[in-house]
């Protein structure tokens, strides 16, 4: 059974521990996100919004929402 998922929402903090890159590299990888996605400068990225551009399955992804 997979444990549930506290959060809807991705942050340039949760990219960071994942890459290991800086904060603004990160934040440049958000927009190419919220480019992908036709989202506007301000709105939130999601988690399944990111495991599809990062290529990374929601499984893998979980352990660094923690």
């Amino acid at each position: 059974m997979s444990k549930p998922l506290h959060r809807l929402f991705f942050y340039t903090a949760d990219l960071k521990l994942i890459t290991g890159k800086s904060e603004r590299t990160c934040q440049r990888i958000l927009q190419l996100i919220r480019d992908c996605h036709g989202l506007h400068k301000r709105q939130p990225i999601t988690v399944f919004q990111a495991c599809d551009y990062l290529g990374i399955s929601l499984e893998k992804l979980l352990p660094f929402l923690r």
